[in-house]
């Protein structure tokens, strides 16, 4: 790799308070066997731990390779897309890797075999692998996110819609630089677009759909404590701001794209209304109030049976203990 070359691919890092998983990440990318040069972008959001420090052990270290960006004043509370903002404007690279900083890669031909792909198939903007899920805490055992095929293949934009934000995951996205500027352009329309990865996604696919690479090249962690998919599951829980935010997003994000995919984005919209209505450990006037203001995704039948189950949630014991007696009655 001729490191003194203009980078081909810039790897987009952003963290907060990461100091326990920074080194993953870093030396996930450090380890990158490549034909081609490429950089490092990191953006410490003013974490209050020691990550700024780590990142300066390796940016003394790797000065050619590591470009950080130091906040002074935490920017996501501002602006939740502005830290991947202000690193995309960074980038130098044709293409942009990007990975959290509480993940990591674990293939150290990732970069290599994405790009190869990617230059094969240049109508697709955006490229994607399976992760491997570990949970932080080791409650649960590890699982394979996204392994949608055996092969490479390509998924439309349809596809990933309707793939809720967990069809790609974040830390396997390659993208090329030329959709920066049309999702950064949504990033401005859609301020507090609650899942910024799950429109770069969508915005990814316009052009040609998303390139799928079957192998497993990193790990996605959950469970970590302060991550943007627990505070954003605690708000779902305590009020519907978080629902709310989803669901107004997703119809700009609707016409942004000319109404072309509104059929997904409504069956999306309904399927979180449905899940809100099923949950049983939120508030039921917080249940009722968000239901209020999106009864245009339920049927008249849903409608009925969540009333019902409102008023009287007992009926829900009943209604299985009938199941159960007819059950038993066919088969004595």
């Amino acid at each position: 790799m001729d490191k003194t070359q203009e980078p081909l691919v810039s790897i987009c890092c952003i963290t907060y308070n990461h100091e326990k998983y920074i080194r993953d990440a870093i030396e996930g990318f450090l380890m990158q066997e490549t034909e081609f040069p490429f950089e490092i972008i990191i953006h410490d959001d003013a974490s209050t731990d020691m990550t700024a420090a780590i990142i300066r052990e390796y940016e003394k270290k790797y000065p050619e390779l590591i470009k950080p960006i130091y906040q002074t004043e935490n920017q996501y509370s501002k602006r939740r897309n502005a830290p991947l903002s202000a690193s995309f404007k960074k980038a130098k690279g044709k293409y942009i890797a990007l990975c959290e900083g509480d993940d990591y890669w674990t293939d150290p031909l990732k970069l290599q075999k994405q790009i190869t792909e990617m230059e094969k198939n240049p109508e697709c903007y955006i490229s994607f692998h399976p992760a491997t899920v570990k949970w932080d805490d080791e409650s649960r055992a590890d699982q394979v996110l996204s392994l949608h095929s055996e092969k490479n293949k390509i998924f439309t934009i349809e596809e990933v819609i309707l793939g809720s934000g967990e069809f790609i995951p974040t830390n396997s996205i390659v993208i090329n630089k030329l959709a920066i500027s049309r999702i950064t352009s949504f990033f401005d329309l859609a301020k507090e677009a609650p899942i910024g990865d799950y429109y770069i996604q969508i915005l990814g696919a316009e052009n040609g759909g998303a390139l799928y690479l079957s192998d497993i090249m990193s790990v996605y962690r959950r469970g970590v404590s302060g991550s943007w998919s627990e505070r954003f599951q605690k708000s779902c829980k305590d009020n519907n701001s978080g629902m709310n935010s989803l669901i107004a997003a997703n119809n700009k994000m609707d016409a942004f794209t000319n109404h072309k995919y509104s059929k997904q984005f409504t069956i999306e919209n309904k399927r979180f209304v449905l899940m809100r209505l099923k949950s049983t450990d939120i508030d039921v006037r917080i249940r009722k109030s968000f239901l209020e203001n999106h009864n245009e995704y339920i049927s008249f039948k849903e409608k009925i049976l969540w009333y019902t189950i409102l008023k009287n949630p007992k009926i829900i014991k009943i209604l299985k203990g009938i199941r159960n007696l007819f059950f038993r009655s066919t088969i004595s």
